[in-house]
Protein backbone atom coordinates (compact mmCIF):
# COMPACT_ATOMS: atom_id res chain seq x y z
CA UNK A 1 0.00 0.00 0.00
CA UNK A 2 2.73 2.34 1.12
CA UNK A 3 4.69 1.62 -2.41
CA UNK A 4 0.92 2.27 -4.35
CA UNK A 5 1.10 5.72 -2.33
CA UNK A 6 4.62 6.65 -3.39
CA UNK A 7 3.84 6.03 -7.00
CA UNK A 8 0.36 7.79 -7.39
CA UNK A 9 2.71 10.97 -5.34
CA UNK A 10 5.24 10.85 -7.72
CA UNK A 11 3.20 10.72 -11.26
CA UNK A 12 1.05 13.57 -9.87
CA UNK A 13 3.81 15.48 -8.41
CA UNK A 14 5.52 15.08 -11.92
CA UNK A 15 2.62 16.05 -14.58
CA UNK A 16 2.21 19.21 -11.70
CA UNK A 17 5.63 20.42 -12.53
CA UNK A 18 5.91 19.25 -16.24
CA UNK A 19 7.89 21.92 -18.30
CA UNK A 20 7.49 24.63 -15.36
CA UNK A 21 8.67 27.66 -16.63
CA UNK A 22 11.10 28.84 -13.72
CA UNK A 23 13.55 30.60 -16.06
CA UNK A 24 13.00 33.76 -18.80
CA UNK A 25 15.40 32.62 -20.62
CA UNK A 26 17.00 28.55 -19.59
CA UNK A 27 14.83 25.58 -20.47
CA UNK A 28 14.06 22.82 -18.60
CA UNK A 29 14.07 19.60 -19.38
CA UNK A 30 10.43 18.40 -18.26
CA UNK A 31 7.54 17.85 -21.22
CA UNK A 32 3.74 18.34 -21.13
CA UNK A 33 2.06 14.83 -20.21
CA UNK A 34 0.28 13.75 -22.82
CA UNK A 35 -2.77 15.37 -24.33
CA UNK A 36 -2.68 18.59 -22.25
CA UNK A 37 -1.47 22.47 -23.72
CA UNK A 38 -0.36 25.35 -22.18
CA UNK A 39 -0.39 28.57 -24.27
CA UNK A 40 2.44 31.36 -23.53
CA UNK A 41 2.90 34.80 -23.92
CA UNK A 42 6.52 36.17 -24.55
CA UNK A 43 6.97 39.39 -24.28
CA UNK A 44 10.73 40.73 -24.49
CA UNK A 45 12.23 43.91 -23.83
CA UNK A 46 15.37 45.24 -25.51
CA UNK A 47 16.70 48.54 -24.44
CA UNK A 48 19.99 50.87 -24.88
CA UNK A 49 22.93 51.40 -27.77
CA UNK A 50 26.16 52.93 -27.05
CA UNK A 51 24.75 56.30 -28.51
CA UNK A 52 20.98 57.82 -29.16
CA UNK A 53 18.05 55.75 -28.52
CA UNK A 54 17.17 52.09 -28.94
CA UNK A 55 14.70 50.38 -27.83
CA UNK A 56 12.83 47.05 -29.09
CA UNK A 57 10.56 44.94 -28.06
CA UNK A 58 9.95 40.99 -29.16
CA UNK A 59 6.09 39.54 -28.83
CA UNK A 60 5.89 35.69 -29.31
CA UNK A 61 2.29 34.00 -28.91
CA UNK A 62 3.37 30.46 -28.26
CA UNK A 63 0.92 27.22 -28.15
CA UNK A 64 2.54 23.84 -26.36
CA UNK A 65 1.17 20.33 -26.93
CA UNK A 66 2.22 17.08 -25.28
CA UNK A 67 1.98 14.39 -27.95
CA UNK A 68 3.49 11.81 -25.61
CA UNK A 69 4.64 11.63 -22.03
CA UNK A 70 8.03 12.67 -23.94
CA UNK A 71 7.34 14.43 -26.97
CA UNK A 72 5.74 17.88 -27.04
CA UNK A 73 5.26 20.41 -29.88
CA UNK A 74 4.77 24.22 -30.04
CA UNK A 75 4.14 27.05 -32.45
CA UNK A 76 4.99 30.30 -32.89
CA UNK A 77 3.20 33.44 -33.64
CA UNK A 78 5.86 36.64 -33.92
CA UNK A 79 5.99 39.96 -33.95
CA UNK A 80 8.40 42.92 -33.31
CA UNK A 81 8.80 46.81 -32.56
CA UNK A 82 11.46 49.21 -32.95
CA UNK A 83 11.97 52.55 -31.89
CA UNK A 84 15.37 53.86 -32.93
CA UNK A 85 16.50 57.56 -33.61
CA UNK A 86 20.20 58.97 -33.83
CA UNK A 87 21.68 55.32 -33.07
CA UNK A 88 25.51 55.18 -35.40
CA UNK A 89 24.82 52.19 -38.46
CA UNK A 90 21.06 52.35 -37.53
CA UNK A 91 18.25 53.82 -39.73
CA UNK A 92 15.85 55.72 -37.63
CA UNK A 93 12.71 54.00 -37.27
CA UNK A 94 9.64 53.77 -35.46
CA UNK A 95 7.28 50.83 -36.39
CA UNK A 96 5.62 47.39 -35.17
CA UNK A 97 4.86 44.19 -37.39
CA UNK A 98 4.58 41.14 -37.83
CA UNK A 99 7.61 38.90 -37.61
CA UNK A 100 6.95 35.51 -38.96
CA UNK A 101 6.50 31.92 -37.53
CA UNK A 102 7.94 28.68 -35.76
CA UNK A 103 7.79 25.37 -34.56
CA UNK A 104 9.93 23.27 -32.39
CA UNK A 105 9.58 20.01 -30.68
CA UNK A 106 11.32 18.71 -27.99
CA UNK A 107 12.00 15.43 -26.65
CA UNK A 108 12.34 14.57 -22.52
CA UNK A 109 15.04 11.54 -22.29
CA UNK A 110 15.85 11.60 -18.21
CA UNK A 111 13.23 13.12 -16.07
CA UNK A 112 15.10 15.27 -12.86
CA UNK A 113 12.00 13.54 -10.52
CA UNK A 114 11.66 9.59 -11.73
CA UNK A 115 15.63 9.36 -12.89
CA UNK A 116 17.65 12.25 -10.56
CA UNK A 117 18.60 14.40 -13.65
CA UNK A 118 16.96 15.94 -16.53
CA UNK A 119 17.86 15.47 -19.77
CA UNK A 120 16.21 16.65 -23.16
CA UNK A 121 16.61 17.56 -27.28
CA UNK A 122 15.06 20.23 -28.90
CA UNK A 123 14.80 21.51 -32.55
CA UNK A 124 13.37 24.74 -33.97
CA UNK A 125 12.95 25.97 -37.22
CA UNK A 126 11.18 29.00 -38.24
CA UNK A 127 11.03 32.46 -40.58
CA UNK A 128 11.39 35.90 -39.75
CA UNK A 129 10.78 39.38 -41.68
CA UNK A 130 12.64 41.66 -39.75
CA UNK A 131 15.78 41.38 -38.20
CA UNK A 132 16.14 41.14 -34.52
CA UNK A 133 18.37 43.87 -34.30
CA UNK A 134 17.98 46.58 -36.62
CA UNK A 135 14.37 46.32 -38.05
CA UNK A 136 15.35 45.90 -41.47
CA UNK A 137 13.07 44.27 -43.87
CA UNK A 138 14.72 41.05 -44.22
CA UNK A 139 13.64 37.20 -45.31
CA UNK A 140 15.43 35.28 -42.09
CA UNK A 141 15.27 31.14 -42.43
CA UNK A 142 16.60 29.44 -39.26
CA UNK A 143 17.46 26.29 -37.65
CA UNK A 144 18.21 26.19 -33.59
CA UNK A 145 18.82 22.54 -31.89
CA UNK A 146 19.32 22.53 -28.13
CA UNK A 147 21.07 20.37 -25.47
CA UNK A 148 19.34 20.73 -22.44
CA UNK A 149 20.19 19.78 -18.64
CA UNK A 150 18.30 20.14 -15.17
CA UNK A 151 19.74 18.85 -12.11
CA UNK A 152 16.94 19.06 -8.81
CA UNK A 153 18.50 19.75 -5.18
CA UNK A 154 16.76 20.21 -1.09
CA UNK A 155 13.94 18.00 -2.36
CA UNK A 156 12.79 19.98 -5.60
CA UNK A 157 13.18 22.94 -4.01
CA UNK A 158 16.33 24.24 -6.07
CA UNK A 159 16.53 23.98 -9.52
CA UNK A 160 19.55 24.35 -11.75
CA UNK A 161 19.10 24.01 -15.83
CA UNK A 162 21.64 24.57 -18.32
CA UNK A 163 21.01 24.78 -21.98
CA UNK A 164 23.61 24.45 -24.88
CA UNK A 165 21.98 26.15 -28.46
CA UNK A 166 22.78 26.23 -31.79
CA UNK A 167 21.07 28.57 -34.09
CA UNK A 168 22.19 28.60 -38.00
CA UNK A 169 20.54 31.80 -39.92
CA UNK A 170 20.44 31.89 -43.53
CA UNK A 171 19.43 35.98 -44.16
CA UNK A 172 18.32 38.05 -47.22
CA UNK A 173 18.74 41.80 -47.75
CA UNK A 174 15.70 42.16 -49.94
CA UNK A 175 17.59 45.55 -50.73
CA UNK A 176 21.18 44.47 -51.82
CA UNK A 177 19.58 41.53 -52.98
CA UNK A 178 22.25 39.25 -50.67
CA UNK A 179 22.59 36.10 -48.70
CA UNK A 180 24.47 35.69 -45.42
CA UNK A 181 25.45 33.30 -43.37
CA UNK A 182 25.55 33.30 -39.58
CA UNK A 183 25.81 30.51 -36.84
CA UNK A 184 25.31 31.67 -33.26
CA UNK A 185 26.21 29.96 -29.97
CA UNK A 186 24.23 30.34 -27.11
CA UNK A 187 24.91 29.08 -23.28
CA UNK A 188 22.65 29.77 -20.75
CA UNK A 189 22.04 28.65 -16.88
CA UNK A 190 19.58 29.34 -14.30
CA UNK A 191 19.20 28.42 -10.65
CA UNK A 192 16.04 29.12 -9.01
CA UNK A 193 15.12 28.09 -4.89
CA UNK A 194 10.99 27.98 -3.84
CA UNK A 195 11.20 30.89 -1.05
CA UNK A 196 7.51 30.05 -0.25
CA UNK A 197 4.80 27.80 -1.51
CA UNK A 198 4.11 28.53 -5.72
CA UNK A 199 6.99 31.20 -4.88
CA UNK A 200 10.66 30.58 -6.60
CA UNK A 201 13.53 33.59 -7.08
CA UNK A 202 16.62 32.96 -8.51
CA UNK A 203 19.44 34.30 -10.92
CA UNK A 204 20.46 33.28 -14.81
CA UNK A 205 23.52 33.57 -16.64
CA UNK A 206 23.10 34.00 -20.78
CA UNK A 207 26.77 33.96 -22.83
CA UNK A 208 25.52 34.32 -26.73
CA UNK A 209 28.48 34.44 -29.75
CA UNK A 210 27.71 35.64 -33.42
CA UNK A 211 29.94 33.97 -36.33
CA UNK A 212 29.35 35.86 -39.72
CA UNK A 213 29.59 32.66 -42.54
CA UNK A 214 29.97 30.56 -40.01
CA UNK A 215 33.54 30.48 -39.73
CA UNK A 216 34.18 28.84 -36.35
CA UNK A 217 38.12 29.73 -36.71
CA UNK A 218 37.33 33.27 -36.03
CA UNK A 219 36.65 34.79 -32.98
CA UNK A 220 32.90 35.53 -33.06
CA UNK A 221 30.71 38.50 -31.34
CA UNK A 222 29.77 37.55 -28.03
CA UNK A 223 27.99 39.35 -25.05
CA UNK A 224 27.52 37.73 -21.45
CA UNK A 225 23.86 38.74 -19.92
CA UNK A 226 23.77 38.24 -15.63
CA UNK A 227 20.67 38.76 -13.70
CA UNK A 228 17.75 37.60 -11.33
CA UNK A 229 14.85 35.76 -11.81
CA UNK A 230 10.99 35.42 -10.10
CA UNK A 231 8.61 32.29 -11.26
CA UNK A 232 5.29 32.03 -9.32
CA UNK A 233 3.09 28.97 -10.39
CA UNK A 234 -0.77 28.40 -10.18
CA UNK A 235 -2.62 24.99 -10.78
CA UNK A 236 -3.85 27.11 -13.64
CA UNK A 237 -1.35 29.78 -14.57
CA UNK A 238 2.14 31.06 -14.35
CA UNK A 239 4.37 33.88 -14.55
CA UNK A 240 8.40 34.18 -15.22
CA UNK A 241 10.52 37.63 -14.63
CA UNK A 242 13.99 38.31 -15.77
CA UNK A 243 16.09 40.77 -16.01
CA UNK A 244 19.42 40.53 -17.82
CA UNK A 245 21.58 43.57 -17.97
CA UNK A 246 24.81 43.49 -20.31
CA UNK A 247 27.96 42.86 -17.87
CA UNK A 248 31.10 42.38 -20.66
CA UNK A 249 31.34 41.56 -24.49
CA UNK A 250 33.46 41.95 -27.34
CA UNK A 251 34.46 43.94 -29.62
CA UNK A 252 33.49 46.48 -26.73
CA UNK A 253 32.49 49.90 -27.57
CA UNK A 254 30.54 50.88 -24.72
CA UNK A 255 32.92 50.64 -21.58
CA UNK A 256 33.49 47.14 -21.50
CA UNK A 257 30.56 45.92 -23.33
CA UNK A 258 29.57 44.90 -27.01
CA UNK A 259 26.66 47.69 -27.41
CA UNK A 260 26.96 47.25 -31.20
CA UNK A 261 25.54 43.51 -31.72
CA UNK A 262 23.63 43.42 -28.50
CA UNK A 263 21.42 45.28 -25.97
CA UNK A 264 22.71 47.13 -22.84
CA UNK A 265 19.44 45.45 -21.13
CA UNK A 266 16.85 42.29 -22.20
CA UNK A 267 13.69 41.77 -19.61
CA UNK A 268 11.50 39.06 -20.05
CA UNK A 269 8.10 38.57 -19.11
CA UNK A 270 6.54 34.85 -19.69
CA UNK A 271 2.71 34.08 -18.48
CA UNK A 272 1.39 30.42 -18.93
CA UNK A 273 -2.09 29.26 -18.96
CA UNK A 274 -2.21 25.53 -18.66
CA UNK A 275 -5.58 23.81 -19.87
Amino acid sequence: MKKLLLLILVITTSSLRADENYFGYTYGAETLPKGHGELYQWVTFRNGKADGSYRAVDLQTEIEYGFTDRLQGSFYLNAIQHVVSHVPGFTDRDQFRFNGVQASLKYNAKSPYKDGYGLALYVEPGYKRYSRKSGKREDIFFFETKLITQKNYLEDTLVWATNLSAELEREHDLVDQVWETELELELSTGLSYRIAPRWFVGAEAVARSAFERAHLNQLGKYAIFLGPNIHYASARWWFTLTALPQVTGWPANGGERNLNNFEKLEVRLKIGLNF
